[in-house]
């Protein structure tokens, strides 16, 4: 039963993004994969899976971002996170992050695809911090 009422958060966190905000989705090396809202706006928020564990231990991260001016072959975007196991328990936190984003758009007309650049020190409450990268692409199903 307390799997389910987890699961049963989790798909009504994804339902309230594709509801009400435009999205975009984005395949990060080290197979973690992730979905966020629209970019277009100063404040927007992101979900990563890294799923390269087992499902019982499955990090999830979420993320606030501020967004700064987007330029006309760049984005940058500073957040604050935290990562954590929702299968072993909504008290199970593993880290608190920083990340910062770098988008680089290779077609100056064409925003809805990014070059995604990311580097975010980790804070983990069991261990010392470390310092993740992560490369990736990005799709936007904006309107524009």
């Amino acid at each position: 039963m307390k799997n389910f009422k987890q699961t049963f958060i989790i798909i009504l966190f994804f339902i309230g993004l594709a509801g009400h905000s435009q999205i975009a989705v984005t395949g990060f090396s080290n197979y973690v994969v992730g979905m966020n809202t629209s970019k277009n706006k100063t404040i927007n928020f992101e979900l990563k899976v890294f799923a390269y564990n087992y499902f019982d231990s499955l990090p999830i991260e979420t993320n606030v971002f501020y967004n700064f001016e987007t330029k006309e072959y760049h984005r940058f975007s500073i957040g604050l996170g935290v990562n954590l196991s929702p299968f072993r328990g909504f008290d199970e936190i593993n880290s608190f992050v920083i990340p910062a984003s770098l988008e680089i758009f290779p077609i100056k007309d064409f925003k809805k695809i990014a070059l995604v650049l990311e580097l975010t020190p980790e804070f983990r409450i069991e261990d010392n911090a470390v310092l993740r990268g992560l490369i990736g692409v990005r799709y936007s199903f904006d309107k524009k």
